[in-house]
């Protein structure tokens, strides 16, 4: 397989939130089937493209990848004998592997007035977005953003929560937003936030802990740091900073010596 075909597999699975560990082999000793600058590209599930050299080592090379994908690694290296891998070839070969997709997804469902403020915003601080809402009419309002026309009923059919999964809420209505938010809070997330008031937020709370559902108090509503007005820009920019918060651990603090 030629190299431009497994870099175009490797950029398809990261467009779609995938993780790949893209191996190169970086050295050979010996009768070794491999050569140096071969590429591999490997997924979580062991399906790959390319080739390192085949056999018992390449195998092995796969587990080293798929462990390092599983275990959040970013970069790797390799060193085998493939005597030690039972191959009659003798030699060896080394190498090293770059785990690369490892995205930050937001999820805004609705697609207002906010939302049309926020997406692009995200995207710009590196976010993969995509926009749910039902209404196609919108998709205008959000280009070169993924726009995903669903209606609450097919949630569980049509929506895959790829990534690092961040979550607004933001849709037209007090029954839409539960809707969603039933959907979402029972999948792994990093951040989910809800726009609207104390009250109404308190009021659904309570109704999704009557009925079972836990980690409501992990969800931030009202959302967004307390630094804007009711325009929806500032809103927007106001929920973007609660999220890189939570993303990078951060502080609500001046960074400035004089405050």
């Amino acid at each position: 397989m030629r190299h431009q075909d497994i870099l175009a597999f490797t950029q398809e699975r990261i467009a779609s939130g995938i993780r790949v560990a893209l191996v190169t082999v970086t050295e050979t000793t010996g009768s070794s089937p491999a050569s140096a600058g071969q590429l591999m590209a490997v997924l979580a599930d062991g399906s790959s493209a390319g080739t390192v050299g085949g056999g018992a080592t390449e195998y092995q090379i796969k587990q080293r990848a798929i462990d390092a994908i599983n275990n959040g690694e970013k970069v790797f290296g390799f060193s085998f004998s493939h005597a030690e891998s039972g191959m009659v070839c003798g030699g060896g070969m080394g190498g090293y592997g770059n785990v690369l997709g490892e995205e930050n997804h937001l999820y805004i469902f609705g697609g207002g007035h906010i939302a049309q403020c926020l997406a692009p915003l995200a995207a710009a601080t590196g976010f993969f977005v995509t926009v749910i809402e039902d209404r196609p009419e919108l998709e205008d309002g959000f280009p070169n953003i993924r726009y995903l026309v669903c209606k609450p009923e097919s949630y569980e059919k049509d929506i895959q929560l790829m990534g690092s999964v961040y979550i607004v809420i933001c849709t037209r209505g007090h029954k839409t937003d539960e809707d969603a938010l039933r959907f979402c809070i029972s999948r792994p997330h990093k951040y989910i936030g809800m726009i609207g008031s104390s009250k109404k937020a308190g009021a659904l709370f309570e109704k999704l802990h009557r009925n079972g559902y836990a980690g409501i108090n992990d969800i931030y509503a009202p959302i967004g740091l307390d630094v804007a007005d009711s325009v929806p820009a500032e809103i927007a920019v106001s929920i973007m900073a609660e999220i890189l918060l939570i993303k990078n651990n951060g502080s609500p603090s001046h960074k400035s010596l004089f405050k």
